[in-house]
């Protein structure tokens, strides 16, 4: 499995987290199952946990597919148009239980910056060797892709925050702190 260190956009964040995101969309990405270490970028800057990834569904090699769902077929014409082609089945997200910051990084690797996509981390044995001594907690979801997540396929982020599920969930962990190391 193919080990990557992931840039991604804080505000994107809290749907993937609550589970409620199933995929991920790139224009580009590795062809295989994949170990995504997140790091999440603007004023967070840090790197919050691992993702496991499955496969890349091709969008425009698979429209076809999805004719007979009409509401899946607009949004995944829309996000061919945007040329994020690959949707990519996120299965788990396990959090570290210590976030690193991008100046702990630094203080170990002078000068590091992170990718604006993701890159692969037999690249860089020195930040593959400190994302690997993290500890993490239980994965916080586990989605089987067995299939295609119709209801779920290129929806998003607006469109999932808006859902009634997400509103519960950001209250109940609102409420709580459950989250309260991570930098939103």
């Amino acid at each position: 499995m193919k080990e990557i260190f992931l840039s991604f956009r804080p505000e994107y964040f809290k749907p993937l987290l609550y589970g409620l995101k199933k995929y991920e969309y790139r224009k580009k990405f590795c062809d295989e199952e994949t170990k995504a270490y997140l790091y999440l970028s603007g004023k967070s800057r840090q790197v919050v946990g691992i993702m496991e990834l499955g496969k890349p569904v091709r969008l425009d090699l698979t429209r076809n597919d999805y004719l007979n769902y009409p509401d899946t077929l607009k949004r995944v014409d829309e996000y061919i148009l945007s040329k994020d082609i690959n949707a990519v089945p996120i299965k788990s997200l396990a959090l570290f239980k210590n976030p690193i910051n991008l100046e702990d990084i630094r203080k170990e690797i002078p000068n590091f910056m992170p990718p604006q996509m993701y890159f692969v981390l037999d690249n860089h044995p020195k930040l593959k060797q400190i994302l690997e001594s993290q500890l993490t907690n239980e994965k916080l979801f586990f989605h089987k892709h067995n299939g295609i997540y119709y209801d779920n396929l290129a929806k998003s982020v607006n469109e999932l925050e808006k859902t009634e599920e997400f509103k519960k969930l950001h209250t109940k962990h609102t409420n709580n702190n459950d989250f309260n190391n991570i930098i939103f």
